[in-house]
């Protein structure tokens, strides 16, 4: 995310959430909290929300504002926090609700900490990236349960660091985008049976202009081309699958159109056009494979309907509809490609069940299984959710639970 982005977003927050410098009553709204000396979540959590234990509740608020905000800190080890970190409290509500969805869980296996990009693999499984487990996760779409394929334990090669989204490749092979500042800043390529990680292209494999600190989303083009956006560098990068070699397809200097700000999720179109989403545009933009050249399919001034605050990925439908997991609207909207009016699919208003809306609901990595049916990660929940794309209905296919 750009550096104005990144200031816009923390002033409307700073404008919309009360900073306190002492625990609230019980009872009390969401709050931001900065940490003193002596401070323990746990106190925290008795003192504010009335219980101990729901110190889980404030870890989860806390990791998940930290995707869309970087002021706020990613809590790793709930035992150790310092003075001076920014801290998200939930209200008593939302804190409950978290604490449900935690105890019941969807499906077998390692639970999911930290879900972002998902992508269907050929018999219909899902694949799931986890930053926070540095590790890329099979579920099986029926049963919810859930296995490794690839981390620090399993397979070889480099590890990931800060893994943010995955596709698949047409012989079934699995390619990640690491990115961030201690990341690998690479593609990485997954041997889905073995978990075996190669590096495809990155600084030192591959010629090209390098990746900055932001690959970030990735798709596979119908030649096998990858196609991934670069947060740092403002680009969509295509990486030829062999050499590893990078060619800027669209940036401020190639191609025309407004320029990108902070590029996220990426796909690619039946006729080969590629769909990026900007969280710095609040919109979606269409990129010719070939010019480079940039149009606005749907954004403020672009199409009708609620305007979109931070899309993060994109998929498409096989109709050629577009579908737009929003971070900070918690929904999933679908554009019409032509004319860019958006319909909300599903939110806290629109479709039953667990999933979106609320602290518990902000929406990242977005893909279409082969019925038709939306699967999105939702890391406040630490789920996979299915979104029926018609009533906006939600089930959880995997969550991770503790009982």
């Amino acid at each position: 995310m750009s550096k104005r982005t990144l200031a816009s977003l923390a002033l409307v927050l700073a404008m919309l959430l009360p900073v306190v410098a002492s625990a609230a009553p019980l009872g009390q709204e969401e709050l931001t909290y900065t940490v003193k000396l002596g401070d323990t979540l746990w106190a925290l959590a008795e003192k504010v929300l009335g219980s101990g234990p729901a110190y889980w509740a404030i870890v989860s608020a806390t990791n998940e504002k930290a995707q869309a905000d970087e002021t706020f800190t990613t809590i790793t080890d709930p035992g150790l926090i310092y003075p001076g970190w920014k801290i998200l409290i939930p209200s008593a509500e939302e804190a409950a609700e978290l604490l449900k969805a935690r105890r019941t869980g969807v499906g077998s296996g390692p639970g999911f900490k930290g879900p972002l990009g998902i992508a269907v693999e050929a018999d219909g499984s899902l694949v799931v990236i986890d930053r926070d487990l540095k590790a890329a996760i099979r579920v099986d779409p029926a049963s919810g349960n859930r296995t490794i394929v690839s981390n620090a334990s399993t397979g070889s090669g480099p590890g990931f660091e800060t893994p943010w989204d995955i596709a698949v490749e047409a012989d079934g092979g699995q390619v990640v985008a690491d990115c961030g500042l201690h990341a690998l800043n690479a593609v990485v390529r997954v041997e889905p049976v073995s978990g075996d990680r190669t590096i495809v292209s990155d600084a030192s494999t591959g010629s090209g202009e390098d990746f900055g600190q932001g690959p970030i989303g990735i798709a596979v083009e119908a030649d096998g081309h990858l196609v991934v956006t670069d947060q740092d560098i403002e680009a969509v990068v295509r990486v030829d699958p062999v050499s590893g070699d990078r060619t800027i397809v669209s940036d401020a200097h190639t191609g025309s159109g407004k320029e990108f700000e902070a590029p996220t999720g990426i796909a690619v179109e039946a006729n080969g056009s590629l769909v990026v989403v900007d969280n710095g545009l609040e919109a979606v933009v269409r990129v010719d494979p070939a010019s480079g050249n940039r149009t606005i399919v749907s954004d403020a001034s672009t199409g009708s309907g609620p305007g979109f605050k931070v899309p993060w990925d994109i998929a498409v439908e096989a109709d050629g509809q577009l579908v737009v997991a929003d971070r900070v609207l918690e929904a999933v909207v679908r554009v019409d490609p032509v004319s860019g009016n958006r319909t909300i699919v599903s939110d806290a208003s629109t479709g039953s069940g667990p999933g979106l809306g609320g602290r518990m609901g902000r929406p990242n990595g977005i893909a279409v299984e082969s019925d038709g049916s939306l699967v999105v990660t939702v890391a406040g929940l630490e789920a996979v959710v299915r979104v029926n794309p018609v009533s906006g209905n939600r089930t959880i296919v995997s969550s991770s639970g503790t009982e």
